[in-house]
């Protein structure tokens, strides 16, 4: 077979170049190839010697001879030193040179790559215990009751962790912040109600590392969206027709629940949580006040809440001298009836958003009423406050029991009628 020129010969990955020069009378054959970065020139009489000639300095190229016999004697001692040190690891020189310099270029001077590999190994080296979200989850409640949270803290926590642990079969340890982040997005809920599983989810990332299960630094909720508190929906509150309705449907053991949520602002749990020796009715105008305490409070707060002159005329019929002022253990169950049988659409905290806005109206001081209702003028503003007329505000706070024949009968509000 007839081989023509230049010819090109590849092996492992090396390539040399053999030309036929033709001068006259005569031929010769020359091998090219680079080595070390300089091109390299050799010449051949025949055919058989330049081939032989460029087999050979492709095994010199490829073994790395080449290399090393162009090396100084004290440039190829540290050569080959290294290579020996990296020999056990299996890394090539080249790649550990690559590395080395770009960990020393991450640590800028702060510590040397020794130093940050054993601080490394300080965080991470532990044998962590095998806990899958259901485990984990039911550990963490357990403590949050044995260190006091809140009710309302633990049912909240209870209600993202049951999701979780039906969402999430897999062990702490796998958790990842992308894997938190799909699963809040795919939850069928409010952007509000997100946040709020979001800040579950890390306090429960907190609590796993303060327990071993995961290792210091751990953070789930890196790059995670943070989901707005803010409330995009309209506010919803009642009319006073329409609170009048609810309230001439209560019976007697639902309806100081439901005028003091009207009439006090305070809120659904905190009304569950009041006892009637922290209602002090006075003779005195303007002295009646409702205590929550920082126990029974959503905020850990305690305040007073002033009890208007409607309110208080509520309060006198049913009020007793101790013991809780609803006594029904779901007390939703029962509000839900009462709007059903009033024909009125319950709406989710229409009565303390009721209240904080008429009582914004007839005082027009926010501030005020944010440190009666326990919340900031910004939240009140953001999340309870729809605005009313100050006209509207007085038949709100009209709306009290009018008594026929020593009988309470059907109420009266202003410029309305029985």
């Amino acid at each position: 077979m007839k081989t023509s020129f230049p010819q090109t010969i590849t092996k492992k990955g090396v390539s040399i170049t053999i030309r036929r020069i033709t001068k006259g009378r005569y031929q010769s054959y020359r091998v090219e190839y680079m080595s070390q970065g300089e091109r390299k020139l050799v010449w051949r009489a025949d055919y058989a010697d330049a081939k032989k000639t460029a087999e050979d300095a492709i095994t010199a190229i490829s073994n790395g001879d080449n290399g090393a016999l162009a090396l100084r004697d004290n440039d190829r001692h540290v050569y080959e030193r290294a290579r020996d040190v990296l020999l056990p690891a299996g890394i090539k020189l080249d790649v550990a040179a690559r590395d080395y310099a770009e960990s020393v270029s991450l640590l800028g001077g702060r510590a040397s790559v020794v130093e940050a590999c054993r601080d490394w190994l300080k965080r991470h080296d532990v044998r962590l215990p095998k806990k899958t979200v259901a485990d984990a989850t039911d550990d963490c409640i357990a403590s949050a009751k044995t260190d006091g949270k809140s009710r309302r803290r633990i049912q909240q926590l209870e209600a993202v962790f049951n999701r979780m642990k039906d969402d999430l079969n897999i062990q702490v340890t796998e958790i990842t912040p992308s894997i938190v982040s799909q699963w809040l997005s795919g939850l069928p809920l409010s952007e509000r109600t997100r946040r709020n599983y979001r800040d579950a989810a890390g306090y429960f990332n907190r609590w796993c590392v303060m327990r071993g299960y995961l290792t210091n630094g751990t953070d789930w909720l890196e790059g995670v969206q943070n989901y707005s508190a803010r409330k995009l929906s309209e506010i919803e509150i009642y009319t006073p027709e329409e609170v009048a309705k609810l309230i001439e449907k209560a019976n007697d053991d639902m309806l100081p629940f439901i005028v003091i949520q009207a009439f006090a602002g305070l809120r659904h749990a905190e009304v569950a949580r009041l006892d009637w020796n922290e209602i002090e009715l006075s003779d005195k105008p303007g002295d009646s006040f409702i205590e929550v305490r920082a126990a029974k409070s959503k905020t850990g707060e305690r305040r007073l809440v002033p009890v208007q002159d409607n309110l208080k005329r509520w309060l006198e019929l049913h009020r007793k001298a101790r013991g809780p002022v609803c006594e029904y253990a779901n007390t939703t169950k029962q509000l839900l009836k009462i709007a059903a049988d009033a024909g009125v659409e319950w709406k989710h905290n229409g009565l303390r958003h009721s209240a904080i806005s008429y009582r914004v109206a007839a005082t027009a001081d926010v501030p005020r009423v944010a440190d009666e209702s326990g919340n900031s003028a910004q939240i009140i503003r953001q999340h309870y406050l729809r605005r009313v007329k100050p006209a509207e505000a007085a038949r709100w706070f009209s709306i009290g029991p009018t008594m026929e024949q020593g009988k309470i009968v059907q109420f009266k509000t202003a410029n309305a009628q029985s």
